[in-house]
């Protein structure tokens, strides 16, 4: 499902728990207005593995992204289950805004990056008295080929950076996507703490299970460090005050909550602050990403008038040869 749909079928779920209806009855509900697809086969699933003994977590496992289960199965565990359902609808639906946004912003610079590759064919073309159609296909063909193959490449980048600390380093440094990318998984850590905490787990489970959902290496790693630490008796703020990973107000907030013994209402806020940031950071990545395609699509078209401008230059010199001159 794209974050449009995600946001829509996490909203529901968000409003019929928050009503207090089961979330078996909820299924039925939603089935009955469900289309015919991937969507409706994923709600019998889950309403197949409730009846069976599992729980809500384990029933939506299949149909959810391991960081989606991992919020859901916190939120689950503390009794706020509607609460989870509803992080994950903002979430989504922030990325939803900033994905229209960016595809609207883009069309522009797509257009002139079109017409830049079509026009200088059309002159050769009927400069030289030659068929159209070939040329224009391989011309398109050949944009296309381009603007797929940064797609994958991105795809590709941000798949490794899931996996790898460097990747993820660089990412983060990378101006306005890298707030993006890095509050982004601060938001999915701090949803799972505060969900964990108020559930009255260990402070060493809440650390590891944040650690799955935030989908961040660096986080990954400085969050089981953490857990490894807090197991064996320890505080968590004082280290947490070392993790360069952690933005200071963030350690900073929770190493005095821990001292206070409101970590469960300090997560809680961190969580709101870390999700209206995120937000913020995705919508202003969303602004920025289609500025880098105009740009480039700018110098794509100066490059073909360039380019075009040399072929005419070119003919002149010639024809001016063939007369003798």
């Amino acid at each position: 499902m794209n974050p449009s749909r995600k946001a829509v079928f996490f909203g529901e779920f968000a409003r019929l728990s928050a009503a207090a209806i089961p979330v078996d009855k909820s299924l039925r509900l939603l089935m009955r207005h469900a289309p015919r697809g991937p969507l409706r086969s994923a709600l019998r699933g889950m309403e197949a593995a409730l009846a069976s003994g599992a729980t809500i977590a384990g029933a939506m496992a299949p149909a959810l992204t391991p960081l989606e289960s991992g919020i859901i199965r916190a939120a689950e565990k503390s009794g706020q289950l509607a609460a989870g359902f509803a992080h994950l609808e903002k979430w989504y639906d922030a990325q939803a805004r900033a994905r229209s946004a960016a595809l609207h912003a883009m069309a522009y610079p797509l257009l002139i990056a079109h017409v830049a590759a079509i026009i200088p064919v059309i002159l050769r073309s009927v400069s030289s008295d030659s068929p159209i159609l070939l040329p224009l296909l391989g011309s398109l063909a050949t944009l296309w080929g381009v603007l797929l193959m940064l797609w994958l490449l991105c795809r590709v980048i941000l798949s490794i950076a899931r996996h790898s600390s460097l990747a993820d380093a660089i990412i983060s440094a990378i101006p306005w996507v890298g707030s993006a990318w890095s509050r982004s998984g601060l938001a999915r850590w701090a949803a799972v703490m505060q969900f964990h905490l108020q559930s009255g787990q260990l402070m060493s489970g809440a650390f590891e299970e944040a650690a799955a959902a935030a989908d961040r290496p660096r986080l990954r790693k400085a969050s089981l460090r953490l857990a490894r630490l807090t197991a064996s008796g320890q505080p968590a703020g004082p280290a947490m005050c070392r993790e360069s990973i952690f933005p200071e107000e963030v350690s900073l907030h929770f190493a005095s909550a821990e001292e206070a013994g409101m970590l469960d209402v300090e997560c809680a806020r961190m969580a709101t602050r870390a999700l209206h940031d995120a937000t913020t950071a995705v919508q202003r990545a969303g602004e920025w990403i289609p500025r880098f395609v105009y740009a480039a699509a700018m110098g794509f078209a100066a490059w073909q008038i360039l380019r075009m401008g040399a072929g005419i230059i070119t003919q002149q010199q010639n024809f001016m040869r063939d007369l003798g001159l």
